[in-house]
Parts: C-alpha cells; structure tokens; sequence
C-alpha cells in the first residue's frame, strides 16, 4: 500500500495517513502476537530434537511414566507461568516412592478415592526454566502429553537424556 505524502494537521490527506498508519500497525501487532505463541520443546544433550508442539493457552503439560523398579504409573504436572516453568502436581499410588514427595510447605496432599495421591499446588520453580530427565526404556515408558496428543517418547528414544523447554515461535 502506498501512503499520500505527510501533510499538516487536519487536513484529509493526515486523516488518512494516520489510519493507514494504525491498521499497519495493527495487522504488525497480530504478526507478532502470532509469532509469540509458545512451543514445548524436547531435545536430547546432542541437540536432536524429539518434539516441538504449541502449548495450549492455559500452558500446561505432563509427563507419565512408569517406576522402573515399582512398575507403577506416575504423572508429573508442568505449568509456563510469566516467564517460568513449574512443577505444579504429581499423581502417585504410593507417597514417597518417586518424584517429588510431600512435606510440609510443598504443596496440598489429597488421597484420592482409588487410594493413590494427588499433590497439588507444589509450584516448584524450575532451574534455568529447563526439565531434564531420562526417557525410559520400554519397561518404563516415558509419555509426554500436551493437550491431548501424547508423544511416547520411549518408543523412539529409550534411555535417553533429554531437556524440556519453553520456546518462542
């Protein structure tokens, strides 16, 4: 689009310019609003990169995997809060088996109906905003979901070495 020459105060031809001027910017703004959505990314130390996938509005993932000596299923709940990653649940069939565990400060601690536990409300900064960890092999599968497409990282990657990240577009 062409813009008419600058000319002074109240006349048309401003009138013009500074509207082509605003939906300019307007449509830069949405550009730019669309270039910030997030990304979860998950690489290997060697920098291979296993997922890239948006993070849904409300910023959260989780990952399942399995206790390798216990053979039981546990979930890790993640959030991307202004700038920061946070552990924000666990879900365990037993306390203190894995993970994070509960004491007093860390979290609510809910036994739930089936006898498993739900710690909520942990909101454990992460250092560095990055989650390291060990995929699992297939005796311990490692699954990360991110609204509702899971990526079973196991499958392809078993005892690996990864980090998890949020990332600009």
């Amino acid at each position: 689009m062409r813009l008419p020459p600058f000319t002074a105060p109240g006349t048309r031809r401003t009138l013009v310019w500074s509207v082509a001027c605003l939906l300019m910017a307007g449509a830069a703004s949405a550009a730019a609003a669309g270039d910030a959505r997030l990304l979860l990314s998950v690489t290997t130390t060697d920098g291979s990169v296993l997922v890239t996938t948006p993070l849904p509005p409300e910023a959260t993932w989780s990952i399942e995997w399995r206790h390798s000596v216990a053979q039981v299923q546990i979930i890790d709940t993640f959030a991307w809060r202004d700038g920061v990653m946070y552990v924000t649940d666990q879900f365990t069939p037993y306390l203190d088996i894995a993970g994070l565990g509960a004491f007093a400060g860390r979290g609510n601690l809910t036994q739930l109906p089936d006898g498993s536990y739900h710690l909520s409300d942990i909101d454990l900064p992460l250092h560095g905003n990055v989650h390291r960890l060990i995929i699992g092999s297939d005796r311990a599968p490692t699954v990360l979901v991110v609204d509702g497409h899971r990526f079973a990282l196991s499958e392809t990657h078993p005892a690996t070495h990864a980090r998890i990240e949020v990332k600009p577009r």
